[in-house]
């Protein structure tokens, strides 16, 4: 029995270490998760899906809890997977002649591989009439990365704001 449990304490010596080092081998650092997530957000600004969809994980989510009742249909941005976030976002683009967005940085802070953007947020769009739509309210986005890939968004803006400062020029 003590010749199975000092081999036992040998095979951990010798085990653990090297799940520990494949561990922190396979974690990005934190300028390398951040760097990822400010050019996914740069891309994702663009509202062009062939520039942020490649930056998605296969199973990423796409959330925007605060949108109930702004989105299109009355209901919210929800996507669960790569492809459903693609065409969801791209469908809302394309409703317009052009829409994007900018983020103006008041604070950024990663931890254990999530970013949170604190913003101003402002959209201009310009309809398929050609209204033009102008608007800046307050943004927090975070986003998740994981393996070099973006595993989900979630947006928390003050759509109501939003709906009250609305103006086409």
């Amino acid at each position: 029995m003590k010749a199975i449990i000092a081999a036992a304490t040998t095979l951990s010596l010798i085990v653990a270490p090297a799940f520990t080092e494949t561990a922190v081998a396979e974690e990005a650092s934190s300028a390398d998760v951040i760097s990822l997530a400010e050019d996914y957000l740069a891309a994702y600004s663009t509202f062009d899906t062939a520039k942020f969809g490649p930056f998605y994980a296969d199973n990423a989510v796409f959330s925007d809890p605060t949108s109930h009742g702004f989105a299109p249909g009355g209901g919210a941005f929800e996507y669960d997977g790569k492809a459903a976030i693609v065409k969801g976002l791209g469908d809302y683009a394309a409703q317009y002649k052009s829409f994007s967005v900018h983020y103006d940085l008041e604070r950024r802070y990663e931890s254990g591989g999530v970013v949170v953007f604190i913003a101003a947020l402002t959209y201009e769009s310009t309809s398929k009439d050609g209204k033009t739509y102008t608007g800046t309210n307050p943004v927090v986005t975070v986003v998740e990365v994981r393996h070099g890939k973006v595993v989900r968004h979630t947006d928390y803006y003050d759509y109501r704001e939003n709906a009250v400062d609305l103006r086409a020029d």
